[in-house]
């Protein structure tokens, strides 16, 4: 009988186990993202310098930053350059509690932009910055965005940030 019981018990962890990463992530958006598809940030980068023409991409980074006021936006950062700020297309939104560090997984287009003032000092707004922070900014920037038409990440846990 412990023959039996054995594999079948180990068969059940291995299932459990299985699943789990997919219990542990949520999708937003409109698209799916097919995460086997990712490539790092970085590897996007470099990509999209080298090919601005192709400007769809799957990665995966960690989250350096979250909206705080609804989830509207999130950063990641490659290992040698600037934050770069995820929108998402139609405005969907993420929970503004999920998980900084947490690896994320986004499908969208890549693209450079003119940030207005009104729109950094809004961001640093959502970001919760200290006012001095946001009386700093005086003139558009021109930055890498990334627009997710789909995004997996971390599901968030039911206890706010502190």
């Amino acid at each position: 009988m412990k023959k039996i019981l054995f594999p079948l018990s180990l068969a059940a962890l291995l299932f459990t186990s299985c699943n789990s990463s997919k219990i542990a992530y949520k999708h937003y958006g409109p698209v799916d993202v097919d995460s086997t598809q990712a490539v790092s940030l970085d590897q996007m980068l470099l990509t999209f310098k080298a090919q601005p023409q192709n400007d769809t991409f799957t990665f995966s980074a960690p989250l350096i930053g979250v909206c705080q006021s609804a989830g509207c936006w999130v950063k990641v950062q490659p290992s040698n350059g600037d934050m770069i700020r995820v929108r998402f297309k139609d405005h969907f939104l993420i929970p503004p509690v999920t998980e900084i560090n947490s690896v994320a997984y986004f499908h969208g287009r890549a693209y450079f932009d003119t940030i207005s003032v009104e729109l950094q000092k809004h961001f640093l707004e959502d970001a919760k910055a200290p006012q001095a922070d946001i009386d700093r900014i005086t003139a558009p920037k021109i930055e890498l965005n990334f627009e997710a038409d789909g995004v997996w990440v971390k599901k968030s846990s039911s206890k706010p940030k502190k």
